[in-house]
């Protein structure tokens, strides 16, 4: 499941952004990658360009969506012109022609990673895993930084994923308990005794939905 930029300025997205800056409205802007700009190097895309061709820098937040279940916000550096146009000269990994920006005019750029920020609009097993991982892979791009970017070993990925393994079969379990997944009668119980469901704790959990 991959979020997005939002299609329109909707409730949940203007909701999610004033929890971020209750100063400023998010609007969308143009993305127009310079050629020798490079991905996930928004502030040092930026101020390159600068030394170029002049403007400004303008710091803030790249506002996604999974629509009605995550929002999520990247911190991020957009171009100004000299006539106070908006830019993104940053590529993106994804193609896309326009993002949707919220100014934030209050944190500053120190050179080192900025975790996102995530909220969930509905409780899934999948939202959960999308912010639990990011949290994580937050984590080991500030561990592995060496000043400049982020180069987190391949074991360390591995590691991650085997991890998220845990997490997804933890939650499964969890939510089969709490009847949020139905199970099947024949299968194991997620209690984990090593019985069929309906000789352990189908009744139990039935009585308490």
């Amino acid at each position: 499941m991959n979020h997005t930029t939002p299609n329109s300025i909707n409730e949940d997205v203007l909701e999610f952004c004033k929890e971020i800056n209750t100063s400023e409205e998010p609007f969308f802007v143009e993305v127009v990658p310079y050629e020798k700009s490079e991905f996930q190097e928004c502030f040092s895309n930026v101020e390159d360009y600068i030394k170029k061709f002049g403007g400004k820098m303008q710091i803030g937040w790249t506002i996604w969506e999974i629509p009605k279940k995550f929002m999520e916000a990247e911190f991020h550096a957009i171009w100004v012109r000299e006539d106070g146009a908006y830019m993104d000269i940053s590529p993106k990994p994804d193609g896309e022609k326009k993002i949707l920006f919220l100014k934030d005019s209050e944190n500053k750029f120190k050179g080192k990673p900025v975790n996102n920020i995530r909220k969930a609009l509905v409780d899934t097993i999948e939202i959960r895993a999308i912010i639990v991982r990011g949290d994580k892979f937050f984590e080991l791009q500030s561990k592995y930084f060496d000043g400049s970017k982020s180069k987190i070993p391949s074991f360390e990925m591995k590691k991650l994923e085997d991890f998220m393994e845990e997490f997804l079969s933890a939650e499964i379990k969890k939510d089969k308990l709490a009847g949020k997944i139905k199970i099947g009668r024949n299968e194991l119980c997620p209690c984990d005794s090593g019985k069929k469901y309906k000789k352990c704790c189908m009744s139990l959990i039935k009585r308490n939905n």
